[in-house]
């Protein structure tokens, strides 16, 4: 992690680093991916979740 890391990015290497220990298939409904930031906290939705799981696979 560094301050400089785009969002997207720090989202796919959240989903690589977890995909490492995963047993199975990562689906949307398996998984969850939450972003903490000044604003808040936000769940993303499970469509948002499948749309970055495709960009790794």
């Amino acid at each position: 992690y560094s301050e400089e890391l785009e969002l997207e990015d720090a989202i796919h290497n959240a989903i690589l680093t977890l995909k490492e220990g995963f047993e199975g298939q990562m689906t949307a409904d398996n998984i969850e991916i939450g972003i903490c930031n000044k604003a808040g906290f936000k769940r993303l939705l499970p469509a948002e979740v499948k749309d970055y799981l495709a960009a790794i696979n």
